[in-house]
């Protein structure tokens, strides 16, 4: 039986018609994949610290060197798989933000820039999985790229994604925006002043912790 409740979440996500299911599958396939990708990323962090790994001293790169740990290969598949099953996520975000809140012309504008910075965040996060430490390029200057891109569209995508969430009418995530706005931002310019490997790890974590939440409110299984 199709309530009206369903027929509304169809057209969250775009769906024209209840029975054009794909859109929904495959929302709910990206959700677990992203979920699982946090799974595997903590484990395979917690698992390195056997062989000398450590938060403190050790930065993310540092787990797609076959100087530092046994199997940098596992780090690069992480990279890649990260990066291919949040890529399309740019899009559910940008399709659920634009309907559920009658946003103003700033909000879509900065919803819009968002999502394509999202999605050279993501891309770039890719290829850090391609040109990891081990096969970083001349002067490592193909990893430096990849890493500029994976980490600064993902800040910068997430800036736009939160003043348009605050900007929006009626958000009921305006505590996340004020979460995305400040922190991931905040700990950017403090890594590039004092480059120490835990403040990129705190970097990290803020990224992903806002995406997955973000990811969680946009499916919401």
């Amino acid at each position: 039986m199709i309530t009206k409740q369903k027929v509304r979440d169809y057209e969250v996500i775009g769906l024209n018609k209840p029975f054009n299911l794909f859109l929904t599958r495959l929302g709910m396939i990206l959700f677990y994949g992203n979920a699982s990708y946090l799974v595997v990323l903590v484990s395979f962090v917690s698992f390195s610290s056997f062989f000398g790994f450590s938060l403190t001293t050790n930065y993310i790169s540092d787990l797609g060197s076959k100087n530092v740990i046994p199997f940098p290969y596992v780090h690069d598949f992480i990279c890649v798989f990260g990066g291919l099953v949040s890529l399309p996520v740019n899009f559910f975000m940008r399709k659920k933000l634009r309907i559920v809140y009658k946003s103003s012309k700033h909000s879509i504008l900065f919803l819009e820039i968002g999502a394509v910075l999202g999605v050279i965040g993501n891309a770039g996060y890719v290829f850090l999985g391609v040109f990891s430490l081990d096969r970083a390029g001349p002067g490592q200057i193909f990893h430096g790229v990849t890493a500029l891109l994976a980490f600064g569209g993902s800040v910068v995508s997430i800036f736009f994604y939160s003043l348009s969430i605050i900007l929006s009418h009626r958000c009921k995530l305006r505590n996340l925006g004020l979460f995305g706005l400040i922190t991931p931002t905040s700990l950017l310019f403090i890594y590039c002043v004092i480059s120490i490997p835990l403040i990129e790890w705190f970097l990290l974590s803020s990224i992903l912790g806002f995406l997955f939440l973000l990811d969680y409110y946009v499916f919401k299984l």
